[in-house]
């Protein structure tokens, strides 16, 4: 349901309490007329199972429809769970059903995003331990992708909120480690790496497709919604015109 200042839409960003990134990543890609508005749900651990995520998501979407949103944006990666795309649709599934809107799931949107600017093969970033490495890189191999190189940012200290106290140094760095002569296409996955503030520098720098999952995630929400329109300055992703057949979210 729009409102005096989201006279657009209205987006119920969907988010662990922990996460310092979507929020701002979120905020500076918002256009006129649409307002972005999150729920937090606790995130003691990183949840092993899609159900456990649900258990913890589950005091927050009961919140989510007392704004009245128009749609709900997930911002989560799940790609360090094995068959990653499943979990996405369990997820969205169930949310659509707790919630009667129509959901953006990161997983989903990155995977778009990646067609939309023709990148087959990937060098990704992430933030995830290393044993998690074997399921991402079975995720985007299952959704079509090859991955030319990974770069995982996780510390063997890591903390409930660690993601979001890599540098941007670091994830630049990390950045040009995966850019191998072979790839097409640079990827960050991990909602709570800050990125998209560095999308366009990256791309100039590198001279590829720089995909970050909040920036991926927001354009495909807005696609959904037939509000995207092209934006300079934010990277390729937000550059390209409105595709007339956009995949569901």
């Amino acid at each position: 349901m729009t409102d005096a200042l989201g006279t657009r839409a209205v987006l119920a960003v969907l988010v662990p309490a922990t996460n310092t990134m979507v929020e701002p990543d979120l905020a500076s890609l918002q256009p006129p007329g649409v307002t972005n508005h999150t729920f937090r749900f606790p995130f003691p651990e990183l949840p092993a199972t899609p159900e456990r995520l649900l258990e913890l998501m589950e005091p927050a979407v009961a919140m989510v429809l007392a704004c009245e949103p128009d749609h709900l944006v997930l911002g989560y990666s799940p790609e360090y769970m094995p068959e990653a795309a499943g979990v996405a649709q369990q997820l969205r599934a169930t949310l659509e059903a707790a919630s009667g809107l129509g959901v953006t799931t990161a997983t989903a949107a990155v995977s778009a995003a990646l067609r939309a600017l023709n990148c087959r093969r990937l060098g990704i970033v992430n933030p995830f331990p290393e044993q998690a490495n074997a399921a991402v890189l079975s995720h985007f191999q299952a959704e079509g992708f090859e991955v030319g190189a990974m770069e995982c940012l996780a510390s063997a200290q890591k903390g409930k909120v660690f993601s979001a106290r890599v540098s941007a140094e670091r994830i630049r760095e990390a950045f040009r480690a995966v850019n191998h002569s072979g790839v097409d296409g640079l990827l960050q996955v991990g909602t709570n790496l800050v990125a998209t503030s560095l999308v366009e520098e990256l791309e100039q720098e590198l001279g590829k497709p720089v995909i970050a999952v909040n920036t991926a995630t927001y354009w495909h929400a807005l696609h959904h919604l037939g509000l995207h329109t092209p934006v300079a300055d934010c990277g390729r992703l937000m550059a390209l015109k409105a595709h007339p057949a956009m995949p569901t979210p």
